[in-house]
């Protein structure tokens, strides 16, 4: 069979188009290409552990952050990371909320710095607080008076040292606040695409809701990435990390408990209490067994007794308990 086509036959296809009526050819099956996205705005430096590791870390933060700000400002505040990320420097900047109000903190060891970054509103309020005023209240926005700077430079100062303490316990480093104030500074001294840790924590009070961010340049916290893999707990064999019967027997054992005998009991009123006094005798009962008590559980049975000049009892049931 030609596969050229005879002018009757071009005529009839023409027809046919037009009445929309073209005859269906062999379909070609379309080739699929697996497509990967890379998202370049978020360089992986962490892995996945250890980036929630290092997120579920900064909870210590919040708690110690909570206290200290609850003090200063004489009112219950709750704060909580709501988010963590790796960006570039550039791109964790550009999540901050504007306008916020920036402070640098140096990180040794090395040379580095980290930015916590402070909602101007939240700013605001926190100051407006220290003044004696309504945290609740709605501050309006206005330019920082050198007061303004110095009272928020206090409550950075607090807040640093707080993640000071963190950072020391988690990656053995040490963060102290360098640059006071900053306002809305863009930080050119990092490169755009500098790998970037950043943490959004919510700032709560009754139903007024604000954010703080800090931004952590991975070279801030390079130097103690080792450490960060060396706290991590260390699964058995077994992949549970409940610790093992005896680690919890050599923890538990050196600890102290009252152990007592209740040899017998009585029921009297509070009258009869009352009269008791100097001399007067309360008959329990016949001597018979008793319990061996720590704090309210009863362990054995025992039967009360003397050992030499000194009260004892002797266990008559172990492990028996009270029935």
């Amino acid at each position: 069979m030609s596969d050229v086509l005879s002018a009757e036959e071009i005529a009839k296809l023409f027809a046919a188009a037009e009445d929309g009526d073209l005859p269906e050819g062999p379909r070609r099956r379309a080739r699929r290409q697996s497509v990967h996205k890379i998202d370049f705005s978020r360089p992986m430096k962490l892995s996945p552990v250890e980036h929630r590791r290092f997120e579920r870390a900064h909870t210590s933060f919040c708690r110690d952050a909570s206290v200290f700000l609850s003090g200063e400002l004489r009112t219950s505040l709750e704060l909580e990371v709501i988010n963590s990320a790796q960006l570039t420097w550039s791109g964790a900047l550009e999540e901050v909320p504007r306008p916020s109000v920036q402070f640098v903190a140096a990180c040794s060891p090395g040379d580095s710095m980290v930015l916590l970054c402070i909602e101007e509103g939240l700013i605001l309020r926190m100051l407006e607080r220290l003044l004696g005023g309504d945290y609740a209240d709605r501050p309006t926005s206005r330019a920082l008076t050198p007061v303004d700077t110095s009272l928020s430079c206090r409550l950075a100062e607090g807040l640093i040292g707080t993640l000071s303490t963190a950072w020391h316990e988690l990656l053995g480093l040490d963060v102290e606040l360098s640059q006071l104030g900053l306002h809305n500074t863009s930080l050119e001294y990092l490169a755009p695409y500098e790998p970037t840790l950043a943490l959004t924590i919510e700032v709560r009070h009754k139903s007024v809701s604000t954010t703080m961010s800090l931004l952590a340049p991975y070279a801030a916290v390079e130097p103690g990435i080792k450490r960060l893999d060396a706290n991590a707990p260390q699964l058995p064999p077994g992949g549970s990390t409940r610790p093992p019967a005896t680690t919890i027997d050599s923890a538990l054992g050196g600890v102290g408990v009252e152990v007592r005998a209740e040899v017998g009991s009585v029921g009297l009123t509070i009258a009869d209490v009352l009269a008791l006094g100097e001399g007067d005798v309360v008959h329990l009962g016949p001597a018979g067994e008793a319990d061996l008590v720590v704090g309210e559980t009863a362990l054995h049975r025992v039967r009360p007794g003397l050992s030499g000049n000194r009260r004892a009892v002797q266990i008559v049931t172990p492990g028996g308990g009270a029935t």
